[in-house]
């Protein structure tokens, strides 16, 4: 009797749902023991689920010349969206041209990634769960409290476990340069209905750290851990201290395709000129510990 009550409690230990801010955790694609809290609670870090936009003429007198915004151009409507905003957000439900989208920003992994938010025919509206995988963010959806890593582009739990994400194509630019050139494109507004001072940068200093404040599996020493990077078609990862000069332009191949890469080190730009899906811009750390088969430039 005694044997089996141990047998019986330690399958009930091994079958039991870890739960983390509120999330099941029920045999998720990623190891349960990677899965971390990064110290806020769910929704700690508050999404923007009505954003509002100012014209650019505005936003050129609101932000300073260093200003970096994650850009996305759709059916002609072009949206930019600070650096200085995402880093206190890092999620806004929004739309462009009729279509839903997520804007997301890791501020730990520099990731800015935008995707559609419809799938399986369902628009979703997307979270902050105050989770992370690899240093990286986990949001969840409201309707299904599914996660979704942004750098693995899925869901790794919940109902949509196994769903591959959509990104759309982004860039992360110099805001008054983008604004400068595109004077017809729209700005998130720093009236986001919450009390933040976004002239400070809640994560100063960490940039030049060569360190993550999170484990990670996957380590290199070939450059700086926060070096400006770029991801091509999960095969080449491209940083910019391997670029000659500080401006200047260049085709690679990845994957069997061709991608021109503009590059400014001054402005930190290292953007696709298709402005092509399969570009993601990151630090070197992220990208090389999510695609570590990926070859380094």
């Amino acid at each position: 009797m005694k044997n089996f009550i141990v047998i019986a409690l330690t399958l009930f230990l091994i079958s039991a749902t870890k739960t983390i801010n509120g999330f099941k955790l029920d045999n998720p694609l990623i190891p349960v023991d990677k899965i971390l809290s990064g110290g806020p609670p769910r929704d700690g870090i508050p999404s923007i689920d009505e954003p509002k936009f100012i014209e650019s003429r505005v936003a050129k007198k609101v932000w300073g010349n260093k200003e970096r915004a994650l850009v996305i151009e759709v059916g002609g409507e072009k949206k930019a969206y600070p650096v200085s905003i995402l880093n206190w957000h890092e999620v806004v439900n929004d739309n462009i041209s009729e279509f839903n989208i997520v804007v997301t920003y890791c501020p730990l992994c520099g990731s800015g990634i935008v995707f559609s938010s419809e799938y399986g025919g369902r628009d979703l509206e997307f979270g902050v769960s105050g989770l992370l995988y690899q240093s990286d963010v986990l949001l969840y959806d409201r309707q299904t409290n599914s996660l979704w890593s942004q750098l693995e582009l899925k869901a790794i739990s919940g109902r949509y476990k196994g769903t591959p994400m959509t990104p759309l194509p982004a860039s992360h630019v110099n805001l008054q340069n983008y604004l400068l050139e595109n004077p017809d494109a729209v700005v998130l507004s720093r009236k986001t209905g919450y009390t933040r001072d976004y002239n400070e940068d809640p994560y100063s200093g960490y940039e030049k750290e060569n360190k993550t404040y999170f484990p990670i599996d996957h380590t290199s020493s070939k450059y700086h851990s926060k070096e400006w990077s770029i991801l091509l078609n999960k095969q080449l990862i491209v940083p910019m201290a391997s670029l000659a000069g500080k401006t200047g332009e260049k085709t690679f191949e990845a994957g069997g395709e061709k991608f021109l890469l503009r590059w400014d080190k001054d402005k930190k730009e290292l953007v696709c000129q298709s402005q092509s899906q399969k570009c993601l811009t990151g630090f070197f750390f992220a990208l090389n510990t999510f695609y570590p088969e990926a070859k380094i430039n």
